[in-house]
């Protein structure tokens, strides 16, 4: 493969191969590392939203038929239910289904898409250092590589965010907004009325419950914000457990794990270097949704780099390029909607939860099916607008956020 390479991508799930699969179709010479051999397991409760099914397709070309008969989606629906505590508080059927994976197959299928489609892979090797002055890449069997740009798709505890200076990451900022999650498999016959995903608010402070199900199996877990929760999160979740009359299960399986929650960069790009996905912070502030927000930042990066390296610049000029591309498109795409769902965020969890989420419940039902929509793209967060810039939100719901708004904005 030689060990000069256009672009070097450092993690192979979702975003990096997303970003792979891009490159390596526009002709670029991509390299993607990842510690890991695949398939390898992940945690996550592995729910696929409509916009995460529209981008499979507009990038891959992979339909939800096509991902169902290769066992990849493996089970949908298209109702949800959110509860405080064990009350129901709403519940929707709408006309976009949430689809479910299992992310070791999953992730495995896009990193071989990548590889189809061009990219080099390096699989079970991890990056020891980078040395942004040369472009270098030093991996764990001594390998070293260099490249025209970096792509950090490593995760929450990504080894290229590191290289950046402090002016460009709070850390602080960084880890206020991180949680803690916990999940449990459970077989289907132990849950076997659950037939669509579930969230359960008041068992944890700024964060919720789950139960999404898979075709076997389903996933039960817990999260939130670490620094309002503290050690109390096993606790919380045995009670969880107990509500849904899982307390006879043994919970010596109980897996943990670590996500961004509102703690997502404004400056991902620091010389030829772009972070994308979890290492830049890019999840759902409100519910956590991450694999949208990897591929989709993925999309975007890859797009500035081909369109930066297709011009008739220098190396120098590209990067600037690239990285003044990736801005604006995060800016036009991606931040909108990670400031607004986390302004829905406080809202509910300073506000609604004094009142045992009761206002929750009427605003849902005066609000219908738009906050699905919303999780699933069809509607922007900001005013629940559908997502084409003609149609604006009027009525009930415009009156319910500039309420919101205006509370999220007075002190608590």
């Amino acid at each position: 493969m030689g060990n000069t390479y256009d672009v070097i991508i450092i993690g192979g799930g979702p975003a990096g191969s997303t970003a792979g699969y891009i490159l390596g179709k526009a002709g670029l010479k991509v390299l993607i590392i990842d510690k890991s051999k695949f398939p390898r397991h992940k945690l996550c409760a592995g729910c696929i939203t409509h916009k995460t099914t529209r981008l499979l397709e507009r990038v891959f070309g992979e339909t939800v038929a096509d991902l169902k008969g290769r066992d990849v989606i493996n089970y949908a629906s298209d109702r949800y239910e959110i509860y405080y505590k064990d009350k129901l508080l709403t519940g929707k059927n709408l006309n976009a289904s949430f689809h479910f994976v299992e992310r070791y197959k999953y992730d495995n299928f896009l990193l071989r898409k990548a590889e189809d489609a061009g990219a080099g892979v390096i699989e079970g090797e991890g990056v020891l250092s980078i040395d942004p002055s040369n472009n270098e890449i030093l991996t764990s069997s001594g390998k070293t590589f260099t490249a025209k740009f970096l792509l950090g798709a490593d995760g929450i505890n990504s080894v290229v965010r590191r290289q950046f200076p402090e002016y460009l990451f709070d850390q602080k900022a960084w880890r206020q907004n991180l949680a803690t999650g916990l999940e449990i498999f459970i077989n289907r016959p132990d849950m076997e009325n659950l037939s669509h995903p579930s969230l359960y608010f008041d068992f944890v402070n700024y964060g919720y419950a789950w139960a999404f199900p898979n075709r076997d199996k389903i996933i039960v877990g817990i999260g939130g914000l670490v620094q309002k929760n503290r050690r109390q999160f096993m606790p919380a979740f045995n009670k969880f457990l107990a509500a849904l009359n899982l307390g006879a299960l043994t919970t010596n399986n109980v897996k943990g794990f670590i996500f961004p929650y509102g703690n997502f960069l404004l400056n991902p790009v620091y010389k030829n270097i772009f972070l994308v996905g979890d290492a830049a912070g890019f999840a759902d502030p409100l519910l956590g949704e991450g694999i949208f927000y990897a591929q989709r930042s993925a999309e975007l990066a890859s797009q500035s780099i081909v369109e930066a390296m297709k011009g008739n610049n220098g190396q120098a000029e590209a990067q600037k390029a690239a990285g003044e591309k990736y801005l604006q498109l995060l800016h036009e795409h991606i931040y909108p909607e990670l400031v607004y769902a986390g302004k829905i965020r406080d809202f509910i969890f300073t506000r609604l939860n004094k009142f045992h989420y009761l206002p929750l419940k009427i605003i849902m039902n005066m609000l219908g099916t738009k906050p699905g929509e919303a999780v699933h793209g069809i509607r922007s967060y900001r005013w629940l607008r559908k997502n084409s810039d003609e149609n604006g939100v009027g009525g009930v719901a415009s009156t319910v956020f500039t309420f919101f708004e205006k509370c999220s904005r007075d002190p608590i």
